[in-house]
């Protein structure tokens, strides 16, 4: 192949330097150029509502995504009802843990596995409102969220439960050593 352009370039050499260009031709595309108007209204209408455009656009995506971060740190957030279940779960988690904290005994070795969990909870309970702030809302969350409550609840019900028996015990051993 390589060949016959070779072939083909020597017998045409003397045509490529030949070609003499159209001067009036393009004189006349040049005097065109320079007699079209420097300034549309129309190009600039055009440009002006290109650029309105996208500029809404941004605005409108940047706004959505500020307000759904703001709005969304609990589910109280999402609706009426959720809100009085939350509502509700907070106040008896609250109590729970106001007890647990009134009782005053020693700390049993399943405390701290106890309140690992309660951190665990809390973890699961944010993942489940970063995943409704991403993915919008989903059913499945927003029930893995209120049954954190409910183990809370009786997570710190066991709490209580080890606190009055380890008082038991001491209250037990005091008896014995008197």
């Amino acid at each position: 192949m390589q060949t016959n352009w070779d072939d083909y370039l020597k017998e045409n050499k003397n045509q490529t330097d030949v070609f003499q260009p159209d001067e009036e031709r393009m004189w006349r595309d040049i005097n065109q150029e320079l007699n079209k108007p420097a300034f549309s209204y129309k190009k600039a209408f055009m440009r002006i509502a290109a650029v309105a455009i996208v500029l809404l656009a941004i605005g409108s995506l940047v706004r959505h995504e500020l307000m759904m971060q703001d709005q969304l740190d609990s589910l109280a957030k999402i609706n009426n009802e959720l809100a009085s279940k939350e509502y509700n779960y907070i106040q008896q988690v609250q109590n729970k843990w106001d007890e647990y904290i009134a009782i005053e005994a020693g700390e049993s070795p399943v405390t701290q596995i106890l309140l690992d969990e309660l951190e665990f909870l809390d973890t699961i309970y944010v993942k489940g409102l970063t995943d409704i702030k991403n993915h919008g809302y989903n059913e499945r969350a927003v029930v893995i969220m209120l049954d954190t409550y409910e183990k809370r609840l009786r997570i710190i019900e066991r709490l209580i439960n080890e606190k009055r028996k380890q008082e038991k015990y001491e209250n037990k051993n005091e008896y014995i050593q008197i």
